[in-house]
């Protein structure tokens, strides 16, 4: 699978690179709307779920930017 990844367009940082977040149980969050609970998916599952509609939950922890919802249409790397 290539990198996924995605680029801030709002807020404080604007510009930075963000990447997939992965969670202390090695799984990674979709979910459809920011208000809807999240679905914990391994990594090869993830593109399924992009193609799907389903936003990926995505961080940059060098720069200190936590856990973001980026929506398919945001993100690169899959298509």
């Amino acid at each position: 699978m290539p990198l996924l990844h995605a680029i801030v367009r709002r807020g404080q940082n604007v510009g930075i690179r963000v990447t997939p977040h992965k969670y202390a149980n090695r799984k990674y969050k979709v979910a459809k709307r920011k208000e809807d609970r999240p679905t914990e998916v391994d990594l090869e599952e993830i593109e399924s779920f992009i193609k799907q509609g389903y936003g990926l939950r995505m961080s940059n922890k060098r720069e200190k930017h936590p856990p973001g919802l980026f929506m398919p249409d945001s993100i690169y790397g899959w298509k």
